[in-house]
Formats: C-alpha cells, structure tokens, sequence
C-alpha cells in the first residue's frame, strides 16, 4: 500500500475539471426534450475533457442525483 487513495484523488480530479464545464443539473429538465438532450449534453463534456470511461458514470449520477 502506498499509503494513499489514487483512486479518490483521480475522481476528486475529475470532479473539478467535471464542474468547471459548468454541466447542467437533470433536475432543470422539464420537459423530456430537456431530459433528452442531457445526454449528448454530458457525452459532450465527457468528450472534450477527455474524460477517462470509469469516470464517466460517477460523474454522470453525480449530476443526475443533484450535485
């Protein structure tokens, strides 16, 4: 053990970079072309951070369940 958490520092990481693209929040979603159109909006983001795919969920349900 290296004595640390990569694991939690690589997310925390994500979830910095994650929030300054400013994702919208689901609950804004009124309409189910809003609820439609959260996807590609959160693939977009995942997209141009390069996100890694194991982070890409977390990330998302962080999102859908309200920060």
């Amino acid at each position: 053990d290296s004595g640390g958490n990569p694991l939690l520092v690589t997310i925390h990481t994500w979830l910095e970079r994650f929030n300054k693209q400013k994702p919208r929040s689901f609950k804004k979603a009124t309409a189910p072309v809003d609820a439609e159109n959260w996807i590609p909006h959160m693939e977009k983001i995942f997209d141009v951070m390069d996100c890694e795919d194991a982070f890409k969920t977390r990330l998302a349900v962080y999102k859908f369940e309200g920060d």
